[in-house]
């Protein structure tokens, strides 16, 4: 594990909910602070640095590391709205069909046109698990050369798309543009694998340069003047370095050995798929309860208006996000892993190279 990234996980998801409660600040903005690109740069490192030295199994690590969760969360989020009898979007769009197009990551477009299951934050999910469908094919062909494999999958649809005019629901929904970070995700991969050996002989360079890149970074989502003046004086998309930026930042002080030892952002890293996944059902949850006791005149309690319940917004999910990675998924996935994953003899595997 790479504690930094791990990290960066936890705070990624914090962001997701940070944007879903509607907080504004600085005058207005409203921000994810690109987590679910963030998200996804870190996906596509990811993938290519775990298959570098293995890639048994690859496919069956992902399903297990996905799909209980996400099944878990979406029945419990029809059940949640069956038992409060609220009527709305997810309601409406609970046939039977959409049900199991949402629990094999099929996409769809929902009752409002829009290309999202159930859960509506399995959109990206929908996408992860298109690309790993892609890299595990690309690792049949080759493993060493099945990233470029699968981002030239994916660069060839967005033409499919975008230049021939496909238009099909597969077309657009896998053109999207989230996916030219998962192609910046596998890159990133390779600039720090060349980077990596100065970065760990001269570790307050390494330092100096990743600091204000980190800082560019927030300041980029959080201060809208300097993105538009970034952007002015730059001549590509500022927008798609940034997550990548940030990535790299966190990779350079790791291989300077300048580690996340913090327990709590380590630990909302380790929840951060839970927290992902159920912020939105605790959210929901909420709303209903402040509609039918005090409604929404009290504002103070309103995490789009109020510090104090954004805050405590924040707080909330993060400990059921906590409580569910603890109690709910860790055991799933011990149970899962014992069950389906067979272990690989350890003289077969390539040892990995010192990171």
């Amino acid at each position: 594990m790479i504690a930094n990234l791990q990290a960066l996980r936890g705070l990624a998801a914090l962001a997701v909910v940070f944007y879903h409660t509607a907080f504004t600040f600085n005058g207005g903005t409203h921000t994810d602070f690109q987590a679910v690109s963030v998200f996804f740069v870190i996906s596509g490192f990811i993938m290519t640095y775990i298959t570098r030295a293995d890639s048994e199994q690859f496919i069956q690590q992902r399903l297990v590391r996905i799909v209980p969760l996400y099944w878990l969360c979406t029945l419990s989020t029809l059940a949640g709205i069956w038992l409060l009898k609220e009527s709305g979007r997810t309601w409406a769009d609970a046939g039977i069909e959409n049900v199991l197009k949402s629990l094999l990551f099929v996409p769809y477009r929902d009752v409002q046109g829009e290309i999202q299951p159930i859960l509506a934050v399995g959109w990206t999910l929908n996408l992860e698990m298109f690309f790993y469908a892609l890299f595990a094919v690309a690792l049949v062909i080759s493993r060493r050369w099945a990233p470029l494999l699968a981002c030239m999958a994916l660069v060839a649809i967005k033409i499919l798309h975008r230049q021939l005019g496909c238009s099909a629901l597969p077309c657009e929904f896998y053109a999207h543009d989230y996916t030219a970070f998962l192609i910046l995700g596998v890159l990133s991969f390779y600039v720090w694998s060349g980077t990596k050996g100065m970065a760990a002989e001269r570790p307050l360079t390494a330092a100096a340069i990743a600091v204000p890149a980190a800082l560019a970074f927030v300041a980029w989502n959080a201060h809208p003047p300097f993105a538009d003046a970034v952007q002015r004086w730059a001549g590509f998309p500022v927008y798609y370095m940034m997550p990548p930026l940030l990535v790299l930042a966190l990779l350079t002080f790791h291989a300077a050995r300048f580690s996340c030892a913090w327990k709590l952002p380590l630990l909302l890293g380790d929840a951060s798929y839970a927290l992902y996944l159920t912020h939105i059902m605790v959210m929901e949850l909420a709303l209903v309860i402040r509609n039918k006791t005090v409604g929404d005149q009290v504002t103070a309690i309103n995490p789009s208006t109020g510090v104090a319940a954004m805050l405590g917004a924040l707080v909330v999910c993060s400990l059921v996000a906590i409580v569910v990675h603890t109690k709910v998924e860790l055991p799933a996935l011990h149970f899962l892993r014992r069950l389906l994953i067979k272990r690989s003899d350890p003289a077969k595997i390539p040892v990995p190279r010192p990171t």
